[in-house]
């Protein structure tokens, strides 16, 4: 009996350590719903990244900005976002060259459906890594991300790690609010001297830096307080840890110790406002 039923389309070549390539598979689907376009793309990137870093919002609406009606504009914003948020969470330029790359070949049947009918693939992986770069070269450098007395992380980094978390309970559709949670450490230092001040900031911050080692966020975000950001269902068990082991630290020189719980807020400038004490906006 004859075969009567259509072939399988077959799988475009996986995208290796070979420089990106915007050949596109004519046989590969024309249109794939959002959630499975990103399935395939992650498998089809060759990327390192863990599925669940792929649920980031910003490569969701990518991933929905290939579906219907082309949307030139449309696309051109869902890249940008993309490639900056691939650069604020640290990953090379190489990398977001290739995820492109990898979703160009997935979604679209030809190479010629891409520059004579839609847009130019090359221009928009252009302006993707041009944002990338933009992105990278206004974040914080590695100067500014460590507080040069205790050694730990400092204020902006502690933001950007903030808005990293809300980002992913953003994604999995989680509430922060109790999904994280911190330890903040409140020194009264207005009695001490300039050389009691460092001394107690330097002690606290290296107490809190071997306490915290499962990977825990330890900042010092001013210059009076320090910070533990972790899982909420560690933050009672940190604040009875943190109280034990700063006691009596700075009693010599007549500094006040106070450790309490901060809860994270609906969004990133209310928690890093409630983590580190200062006004929404600051």
């Amino acid at each position: 009996m004859e075969d009567t039923r259509a072939p399988r389309p077959r799988r475009p070549p996986a995208v290796g350590d070979a420089a990106p390539t915007l050949a596109v598979d004519p046989s590969a689907p024309r249109r794939r719903p959002s959630g499975r376009l990103v399935d395939d793309w992650h498998r089809e990137s060759g990327s390192r990244l863990p599925l669940g870093e792929w649920a980031d919002p910003a490569t969701r609406r990518l991933a929905a900005s290939f579906e219907g009606p082309a949307d030139l504009v449309a696309v051109e914003h869902a890249v940008v976002a993309f490639a900056q948020a691939r650069a604020g969470a640290g990953h090379p330029a190489e990398a977001v060259a290739a995820d492109l790359t990898a979703l160009v070949r997935l979604a679209w049947p030809a190479a010629a459906d891409l520059w004579t009918t839609w847009a130019d693939p090359v221009g928009l992986l252009a302006r993707a890594l041009g944002a990338w770069a933009a992105e990278r070269e206004a974040g914080p450098g590695s100067g500014d991300c460590i507080d040069p007395v205790t050694g730990l992380v400092s204020a902006a980094y502690l933001r950007a790690r903030v808005a990293e978390l809300h980002a992913q309970c953003d994604a999995l559709a989680i509430a922060p609010q109790v999904t994280f949670g911190a330890v903040a450490v409140q020194l009264a230092l207005g009695a001490a001297t300039a050389p009691e001040r460092i001394g107690v900031r330097v002690a606290a911050g290296r107490i809190l830096a071997r306490r915290f080692r499962a990977g825990e966020t330890v900042a010092a975000p001013s210059t009076s307080r320090l910070v533990v950001v972790m899982p909420a269902y560690g933050v009672d068990r940190g604040i009875d840890q943190v109280t034990a082991d700063l006691a009596g630290l700075a009693a010599p020189a007549g500094v006040a110790v106070t450790v309490t719980r901060r809860a994270f807020g609906a969004d990133g400038p209310a928690t890093f406002a409630s983590l580190a004490g200062v006004s929404v906006g600051s």
